[in-house]
């Protein structure tokens, strides 16, 4: 068993993502025992048991699709003749797995640096729930003395967004200095062809509006754009950096737990 939680603390510090699966409840015949775990990564690769058989077949097919969900699941398999969880063993007795994935922590992507940029970058230092990017053109605002916890890019924000790590599931919050920079920024992270999880925008509905005609003649579709929340952030009259970077971070929250809400965004 300490192999087995040797081979977790090696994927986790590695950023790897696995699934593990673990037996919570077993009872009669059955040939895996409570606690016995097994880890399974994302080529298929298995670590340790859960008793063998049909039902750890079947649990390695199952980590295939939670590695395209990332939803865990806990699933039981009642081992008789006339259960259809029974796989066709009828060794008797039923047991019970929960099949966890664990992934990488997105990361929490913020264009610029200035007031609103450092509240959201404080607050989310706060939590372990992300990797946190910092990207501004300013170097005398981005840089690692001002947000020592973050990776910073301070080049061209076109050449930044090339260089950087982004991946599916990313949150994306642009909070530049008048948003000329914004739609060259939408147009490099469109051109990364990646599903994020949030892209968000501050300004004006009429800054929207006019970096929105400047993204469409760069190439952009409507599908990309009509995903970005814009204005940015929850309606909680919110007025100091403090209280829009809440505001901010909230949607994001409400936006990963699909719930649904009225707001107005910042000036």
């Amino acid at each position: 068993m300490q192999q087995i939680y040797k081979r977790i603390a090696e994927f986790i510090e590695n950023g790897k993502e696995f699934v593990i699966a673990t037996v919570v409840n077993a009872e009669s015949s059955t040939s895996g025992k409570i606690g016995f775990k097994m880890i399974i990564d994302k080529n298929g690769t298995i670590y340790g048991t859960i008793g063998g058989g049909l039902v750890e077949k079947d649990v390695i097919d199952e980590a295939k699709n939670i590695f395209k969900t990332h939803k865990s699941l806990l699933k039981t398999y009642v081992l008789k003749e006339d259960s259809e969880s029974s796989l066709g063993m009828v060794c008797g007795g039923s047991i019970q797995i929960f099949i966890e994935y664990i992934g990488e922590k997105p990361n929490y992507v913020i264009f610029g640096a200035g007031h609103i940029a450092k509240k959201l970058y404080e607050i989310i230092c706060l939590d372990d729930t992300f990797n946190i990017i910092v990207c501004d053109e300013r170097p005398e605002l981005a840089n690692t003395e001002n947000f020592p916890k973050a990776a910073v890019f301070n080049k061209k924000f076109e050449e930044s967004i090339s260089e950087m790590p982004l991946k599916e599931g990313d949150y994306i919050v642009l909070v530049t200095a008048g948003g000329k920079d914004d739609p060259y920024i939408l147009k490099s992270l469109f051109n990364k062809g990646i599903k994020f999880g949030y892209i968000g925008m501050i300004g004006s509905l009429k800054r929207k509006e006019k970096c929105f005609t400047k993204a469409k003649e760069l190439g952009l579709d409507n599908g990309f754009l009509d995903k970005i929340f814009a204005p940015i952030g929850l309606d909680i009259e919110a007025e100091t950096p403090f209280e829009i970077a809440i505001s901010i971070i909230a949607e994001t929250i409400a936006n990963n737990k699909c719930v649904s809400n009225q707001k107005k965004g910042f000036l």
